[in-house]
């Protein structure tokens, strides 16, 4: 909880100082928002992150541009962009944009500078080799199959072999996997509702062509229900539809345990490639398979026993879903996203040894 009006962490200059900047998202978050409210998959990984780092000994701040003050809460510092100004930092991570990267390296100039992305870029991303910046920086991906994307689109096509024949700069690309909260697993149980499946994605993610199947399968399956969560940062799609059932945004213990209850989460869209997918760590960790389309992550990020379906093919979808009404994969938590793990991918990019 916050520490009332303590500002600053005690010093040691023994200790590594990490900054994670964050200035898209519209509201300030912290750790009382992770535990009360629904919050995006990268606002909790940052804050999760932070405090595994902060765990091992390190001074963790976070500054955020929406915040209006600075405060102490389990250890890290929150600041405001202001106060930020008056802090040194010998790591500093950028979330998604890099005119703010160039713009913090300006004032942070002895800090080594990383970009923290959470999406795919298109292929003019390439173009970012040829803006300038003051210092040279990392990038770093959500996962091995979203690193390998980025290093695709900075270095290959005709573009960017032209680059590197022309010599342009080489922009180092890493990878560094979520956290997933070893405690998710206690909610795993076998009192489940098998007519019950979920959707826990925004509805940018699919959602109307989840719907679709959905209708679908309530032909062959009646009983069926779909349970629709939203983790607050997109507005609702409530079109009322027979066996939809809206929940908005819940906090996320509220929601681990309806997912854990659940037959599976129903995610077999195609359009949206998700770079990570919390939701397929998540609900893994439960105990709760995910039906989802190989795109993106997915074959990488869930368990070994979830087996993926052509999102292409209703046919093959409506099967699984009675395939695992009579008897479900065995999906539990990986440890490839604890907090020693994390903790490890970190050090590696950052060489905090």
């Amino acid at each position: 909880m916050p520490l009332g009006n303590q500002t600053e962490l005690p010093d040691n200059p023994s200790m590594s100082r990490i900054l994670f900047i964050d200035s898209t998202y519209p509201k300030p978050y912290d750790f009382t928002t992770l535990s009360e409210q629904a919050m995006g998959g990268t606002e909790s990984s940052v804050l999760r992150t932070a405090e595994i780092l902060s765990k091992n000994g390190f001074q963790v701040a976070i500054c955020q541009h929406v915040r209006e003050s600075q405060m102490i809460q389990n250890n890290i510092t929150f600041h405001s962009t202001k106060s930020c100004q008056s802090a040194s930092f010998d790591h500093v991570v950028v979330l998604r944009k890099l005119p703010q990267l160039i713009s913090y390296q300006k004032q942070f100039k002895n800090s080594r500078f990383y970009l923290w992305l959470h999406t795919y870029k298109n292929k003019e991303f390439v173009l970012k080799r040829l803006i300038k910046t003051p210092r040279p920086f990392h990038i770093i991906g959500n996962s091995l199959t979203h690193q390998k994307h980025l290093n695709q689109s900075l270095q290959g096509g005709w573009l960017g072999t032209l680059l590197n024949l022309c010599r342009a700069k080489k922009i180092t690309v890493n990878h560094a996997y979520n956290p997933i909260p070893q405690f998710w697993s206690a909610l795993k149980t076998t009192d489940k509702n098998l007519n019950q499946i979920m959707f826990i994605s925004a509805p940018n993610k699919g959602l109307e062509q989840v719907l679709t199947y959905f209708q679908s399968l309530k032909l062959t399956s009646p009983g069926l229900k779909l349970l629709v969560a939203n983790p607050g940062y997109r507005a609702d799609l409530d079109e009322p539809i027979d066996g939809v059932e809206y929940l908005g945004a819940l906090p996320q213990e509220e929601l681990l345990k309806k997912v854990a209850e659940s037959l599976c989460v129903f995610y077999p869209q195609t359009s949206f490639a998700e770079t990570f997918g919390l939701i397929y760590a998540e609900a893994n960790a439960v105990g709760t398979p995910v039906l989802a389309h190989d795109i993106g992550s997915a074959r990488e990020i869930l368990h070994p026993n979830n087996p993926l379906v052509d999102g292409h093919d209703i046919k093959a979808i409506t099967e699984q879903v009675k395939k695992w009404q009579d008897k479900l994969p065995d999906v539990g938590y990986r440890n490839e996203f604890d907090e020693t793990a994390i903790y490890q991918q970190w050090q590696d990019i950052m060489k905090l040894n």
